[in-house]
């Protein structure tokens, strides 16, 4: 369930959600209850009846301790206790009560319920209720406390200890038949050194406000030496002699570890994560209000960082879903062993993660775990008898600036971990205030290109690539173009970052695809000899898994022939995450007639290894090697080790006859730039394949 921590309503309105909040929360917790295998019920903070375990019914309570809305909880306290269960419903106070009841079989039986807040921080939302068959020891305490009103308080906690420390003399009394409660409840000096290290410091502030002759009740774990979690409920009172000086140190105490793991584990279900076991986004949000409020409050500077793993959908894709799973706990363990105990690591869903930095002096204590965490990161993986690496994009902001609105410190992170990502990835950001209005420029061009796809504004170019033996057009490559209203036809350059977005790349392929085959269709028709037609293909479009038969069934559909169409893919998508799946895509492909070309060679990370993998037909020589009169070599180095391995060699970006000349001598097959023809729109092709004098041919 998500919690708004920033958007909070006042007055009636906020006692309302309040309550809503509250009775959606008991409901959510409703099925948990009715799995629980002891004796049990779930009341709203209204007192109405959201569920009983099946332990419930089967003991014969259910007719004595009846709940509803007819009944309210009569049935569960005597109308004198009414009140203390409204308190407990209200301001989370616990108490308890024997219940005597007289079964179908006529046999009375006596139970103990106890009634537990549910809290969501100091706030109940729910009341607890557990009842246990306490009939023979119940009888003879009854007894008792009808003859000694003493006894009162201990026959209201079962397994009571009761210690006296004498101030003046140092001696220590105990009482009550919990002897392994006792071994852990004695001291040398000090009554707090029973408690256990972490929780001292509270319960030392809380003893350290407490009035002379005021009972306060503490919850902590024990101070044990073998390191088994035993959490007690103590009440404490300084009593004073007649000299009007402290005499005695009283404390009852009751042993509440099963009632502390029911509450653990009911929390559990509103905030953890279950696969990593870290705060979801409901407990970060609320940990972030707190961070707030301190910052407002206090003036204390505090950091967010926001994580998302690096291309997670594809290692999902390739590795399987538990692989992902592996990774995503093994990124929690991570982080947790990057930053501090008390910083809030948490999972947001998916592959996101947040760490709320309180307490900070500067930039580099935020900074510093960030490195120990990218350090850990490095490490592969081992999942399934195979061993992978992953990375992670990384934004952070700082708050230290007490006139700034904290609030958008969250929306500052997510710029920084956006630029983490267009920066290449696998690397960490600051945020910066310049950084804002550049992600607002990119989330208008995102709408705009939303807004052209839906105008069918997009197009297709085609420039010629031309065969220098033969010297005729080999055939032509598809470019995508935004017929813009406004400000003309614009290159894809101008609308980059729309490649970037997943769901845009892939709506802007299938226009692409869709707009080349029915081009196709239409020249094939008309009589003209084009030759080939290339695509683009990007990375977003081979991960559904299915493209080699997208592709061959729009082939089908539109009545082109396999033969004419080339299919153009970067090194990095090679080379990236679901190499295997693009391999095996390109090689169907392949088989099926399509021809294979490796774009923008040289800029990525293939290798001659990868090139002898791979299905490749044409290499495609960057033109930033082809246009740099220092990168000859390269360019020789490339013609020579395409040509070896049977594949035509085609050099991009060739603008003038020197470069022509000399592409020509290396032995370049095939060239495509300025030098022929710019990129045309579709119906300019056959009048320029009439005018270069020699037919394109597949």
């Amino acid at each position: 369930m998500k919690i708004d921590a920033l958007a909070v309503p006042s007055g009636v309105e906020a006692d309302l959600a309040t309550r809503a909040l509250a009775k959606a929360r008991a409901r959510a917790f409703g099925e948990f209850v009715r799995e629980i295998p002891f004796a049990a019920a779930l009341l709203d903070r209204d007192l109405t009846l959201v569920a009983v375990s099946r332990e419930w019914a089967l003991q014969g309570i259910a007719a004595s301790l009846s709940i509803g809305d007819d009944a309210g909880a009569g049935g569960l306290v005597a109308s004198e206790d009414a009140g203390v269960l409204l308190t407990c419903a209200e301001a989370g106070i616990a108490f308890s009560r024997y219940l005597p009841t007289l079964g179908d079989d006529g046999v009375q039986r006596v139970w103990r319920t106890e009634f537990s807040a549910c809290l969501d921080g100091d706030e109940p939302y729910a009341v607890m209720i557990t009842a246990r068959d306490v009939t023979g020891y119940a009888e003879s305490v009854l007894r008792a406390e009808r003859d000694q009103q003493r006894l009162k308080m201990a026959l209201e906690l079962d397994d009571l200890l009761v210690r006296e420390y004498d101030l003046r003399t140092g001696e220590i009394y105990f009482s009550g038949t919990a002897p392994e409660l006792q071994r852990y409840c004695v001291f040398d000096k000090d009554p707090l050194e029973i408690v256990h290290p972490d929780d001292r410091q509270r319960c030392a502030d809380a003893v350290a406000t407490r009035k002379i002759g005021e009972a306060r009740v503490f919850e902590f774990r024990l101070n044990r030496d073998d390191d088994v979690e035993t959490w007690v409920r103590s009440v404490g009172k300084v009593f004073v002699g007649a000299d009007g000086k402290p005499e005695k140190l009283v404390n009852l105490f009751k042993d509440i570890t099963d009632r502390r793991r029911q509450t653990e584990a009911i929390e559990t279900l509103a905030f953890k994560d279950p696969l990593t076991g870290l705060p979801n986004r409901a407990l970060f949000q609320h940990r972030f209000q707190e961070a707030v409020t301190a910052s407002e409050t206090l003036g204390e500077v505090f950091g967010l960082i926001m994580i998302d793993v690096d291309h997670f959908k594809d290692i999902n894709d390739t590795l399987g879903h538990d692989a992902g799973d592996a990774l995503l706990k093994r990124l929690a363990g991570m982080l947790q062993h990057a930053f501090r105990s008390n910083d809030t690591v948490a999972r947001l869903g998916g592959d996101e993660f947040a760490v709320i930095l309180r307490g900070l002096r500067g930039e580099a204590d935020m900074t510093r775990p960030i490195e120990k965490l990218q350090e850990l990161l490095r490490r592969p993986i081992e999942h399934g008898g195979r061993s992978f690496t992953a990375s992670a994009s990384i934004g952070a902001a700082l708050h230290g600036d007490p006139d700034a609105d904290p609030a958008h410190m969250i929306k500052n992170a997510d710029i920084a971990l956006y630029r983490a990502k267009e920066a290449g990835r696998n690397r960490s950001i600051v945020f910066e205030p310049s950084m804002r209005s550049e992600v607002e420029r990119r989330l208008e061009l995102l709408r705009d290109v939303r807004a052209a796809l839906a105008e069918n504004e997009f197009t297709l170019f085609y420039q010629p690539v031309v065969d220098i033996r033969e010297h005729r057009v080999a055939g032509f490559e598809a470019l995508m173009r935004w017929i813009h209203p406004e400000q003309g036809v614009l290159t894809p350059t101008r609308f980059m970052p729309a490649f970037e977005d997943q769901d845009l790349s892939l709506k802007l392929g299938d226009v692409a695809f869709e707009a080349a085959l029915k081009q196709m269709r239409q020249w094939l028709d008309q009589g003209v000899e084009f030759g080939r037609v290339a695509v683009n293909i990007s990375s977003a479009q081979f991960r559904s898994g299915r493209l080699a038969e997208e592709i061959q069934e729009r082939l089908a559909r539109w009545n082109v022939p396999c033969e004419r169409l080339t299919i153009e893919v970067t090194e990095n998508v090679y080379m990236g995450w679901g190499s295997d799946l693009v391999s095996e895509t390109v090689r169907r492909l392949h088989e099926a007639g399509v021809m294979i070309a490796l774009d923008d060679f040289g800029t990525g990370y293939a290798s001659l290894a990868n090139l002898r993998q791979f299905p490749i037909d044409r290499l495609k020589i960057d033109k930033s090697f082809v246009q740099n009169a220092e990168d000859e070599a390269i360019v020789k180095a490339v013609i020579t080790l395409g040509t070896s391995m049977g594949m035509k060699v085609v050099a991009e970006g060739v603008e003038d006859a020197e470069q022509l000349a000399a592409l020509a001598r290396y032995g370049c097959d095939q060239i495509q730039g300025y030098h022929f023809g710019r990129p045309m729109p579709a119906d300019a092709v056959a009048g320029f394949l009439k005018g270069f004098g020699s037919s394109a041919r597949p």
